[in-house]
C-alpha cells in the first residue's frame, strides 16, 4: 500500500507561532470573500506605528488602528489575527533594518556605533521600550542582533562572550530609552537648588542619611536640564566597552564616538 503523504510537512515556517507567520512571510493571503477592504497589512502596520509614536504602546490596538483607518475592527481580521500579531509587526517595522557596517575598524567603535544607531530608533519610537524584553524572533530584530555579532567577532570574545556582550549593550540602550522617555514626560525636571530638593536634603539630614544629604548639599542631585541624557548614555556606553575590553585584557581608546 502506498504511504499517505504527511499533511503537515516539515517546512521552515510551519512551526512558528501564529503571531509570527506574517512577519516572516509564511502567512496565507487574506480572505477574499466579502467587499474589498481597500487597505492591506502594510497600511495597518504603518497606522499602528503612527499611533504608538503619538500616544504610546497602549494606543496600538486593533480598535485604535481600525478607528484610524475609518473601518470596523472586524475588517482588520481579514488581515490580522490578534493584537499580539499587530504588536509583532509594528515593532519589527519600527526597528527597521540596521545600516550596513563599514568594513574594518575596531570592535569597540563598531559596537558603539551600533548602540547609538539603535538608540536613535528608540528615540524615534519611544513605545518600543514598553514592549516585553524577549530574545529577538523577528526578521529586523534579528538583523540588528546579527549586525552586532558581526562587530563583536572582531573582538577577543568566544561565542558565549559575544552573546553576553550583546545582551549588555542591548540592555544599556533599552534602559537609556526608558529613562529618556520618562524624563520627557510633561513637567519641569527636578533641578538642584529647587524647593523640593532643598526640602529633601533637610529631611535626609534629619533621618541620618548623611551620604545622600551630602549629594543634595553639593548640588549634584537633580534631573538633567532639558531632559537630556546624551552625556549619561555615552558615559555608560564608554564604561561598558572599557569593562568588556578589560575582561579580555584589552584597552579601549577614545570610547564611544560622539556625534558632532
Amino acid at each position: 500500500m502506498a504511504r499517505r503523504a504527511d499533511p503537515t510537512p516539515d517546512v521552515p515556517g510551519t512551526r512558528l507561532p501564529p503571531e509570527l507567520h506574517r512577519v516572516w512571510g509564511v502567512a496565507p493571503p487574506p480572505a477574499t470573500r466579502g467587499p474589498r477592504a481597500g487597505f492591506g497589512v502594510e497600511r495597518i502596520v504603518a497606522t499602528a506605528v503612527e499611533l504608538g509614536d503619538a500616544r504610546g504602546l497602549a494606543a496600538i490596538t486593533l480598535t485604535g488602528v481600525a478607528r484610524g483607518l475609518g473601518v470596523t475592527t472586524t475588517a482588520l481580521y481579514r488581515h490580522l489575527d490578534s493584537r499580539d500579531e499587530l504588536h509583532v509587526l509594528a515593532r519589527d517595522h519600527a526597528l527597521g533594518r540596521p545600516d550596513p557596517e563599514p568594513p574594518g575598524g575596531s570592535w569597540s567603535a563598531g559596537a558603539a556605533a551600533w548602540a547609538l544607531a539603535l538608540r536613535a530608533r528608540y528615540a524615534a519610537h519611544p513605545w518600543l521600550a514598553d514592549l516585553p524584553v524577549r530574545l529577538p524572533v523577528t526578521p529586523n530584530a534579528l538583523a540588528w542582533f546579527d549586525a552586532l555579532l558581526g562587530v563583536l567577532r572582531r573582538g577577543p570574545f568566544d561565542p558565549p562572550g559575544r552573546l553576553r556582550a550583546a545582551a549588555l549593550l542591548d540592555g544599556h540602550v533599552r534602559a537609556a530609552a526608558v529613562a529618556a522617555r520618562d524624563l520627557a514626560a510633561p513637567g519641569p525636571p527636578l533641578q538642584p537648588g529647587s524647593a523640593l530638593v532643598a526640602t529633601l536634603g533637610a529631611l535626609l539630614a534629619e533621618r541620618g542619611l548623611s551620604r545622600a544629604a551630602a549629594v543634595v548639599d553639593a548640588g549634584l542631585y537633580g534631573e538633567p536640564a532639558g531632559h537630556g541624557t546624551d552625556d549619561d548614555f555615552r558615559h555608560g556606553l564608554d564604561t561598558i566597552l572599557a569593562g568588556l575590553a578589560a575582561r579580555a585584557g584589552e584597552t579601549v581608546h577614545g570610547g564611544a564616538p560622539h556625534p558632532g
